[in-house]
């Protein structure tokens, strides 16, 4: 294999890494917005509590499965006829939009937590949706544990996590007024615009695909920060 196969199978890995670098950080002040209280109830903590989940949920949905030099979840979709539902999806589409959320979009707006906590609590509503999605599949549709990638981190680890961060900001008031439905609602509308890709790519094909691609990777900062800016939060 040269170095770009080679990339191409190993960035869950790359970022699986810096996930484990967060979670080091976590274990510091370095993530801390204030020492006088616990890490749970610290909103700029959560959000980089957040990015680590992500990083690690993509190793285990990803870089955990592969064979024949190939991620299981493609293939799958190749399998079950849904890559052709929606016009052919290029392998690039998956590590594109992976790398950008997790790796850049992610951790900018646990960076902006400091200052706008809203914008950095934003993926929390991700968290719920990629979670029930991966739950769904295995008791609604009958997936099996085997073949529900994914399935471990979504449900034992996004779930819990966006519980404990809506508690949180309900209980010991971490956003302002209004600021958690925002956040929520931000992350919701992020996962249905993920879906958004899948019919642009039937529709309009690849390039324009592609060109939406970090569009959509961004939308819990934009669409966060839009209604924040309506509801003047900011």
């Amino acid at each position: 294999m040269n170095t770009i196969e080679i990339l191409s199978l190993a960035w869950p890995c790359i970022g699986f890494g810096g996930g484990i670098a967060v979670i080091v950080g976590l274990f510091t002040n370095a993530f801390r917005s204030d020492t006088t209280r616990s890490r749970w109830r610290d909103p700029v903590w959560l959000s980089w509590l957040m990015v680590a989940a992500y990083l690690l949920h993509v190793m285990e949905e990803y870089g955990l499965h592969i064979a024949d030099g190939e991620f299981q979840l493609v293939t799958n979709f190749r399998a079950q006829g849904i890559d052709a539902m929606f016009g052919g999806l290029p392998s690039a589409f998956f590590p594109m939009v992976n790398i950008i959320f997790t790796w850049v979009a992610l951790p900018i707006a646990a960076a902006l937590s400091r200052k706008h906590p809203v914008v950095g609590l934003a993926g929390m509503g991700f968290l719920l949706v990629n979670g029930l999605t991966h739950l769904g599949g295995s008791l609604v549709m009958g997936q099996s544990l085997a073949d529900n990638f994914g399935v471990v981190t979504g449900v034992l680890l996004f779930i819990p996590l966006f519980c404990w961060i809506t508690y949180a900001c309900a209980k010991y008031k971490l956003l302002p007024r209004g600021g958690l439905a925002v956040a929520i609602v931000s992350g919701v509308v992020a996962h249905i615009l993920l879906f958004s890709i899948y019919l642009l790519n039937k529709v309009a094909g690849h390039t324009v695909a592609f060109i939406w691609i970090p569009f959509v990777c961004f939308s819990t900062i934009w669409v966060s920060w839009l209604l924040c800016k309506a509801f003047k939060f900011l």
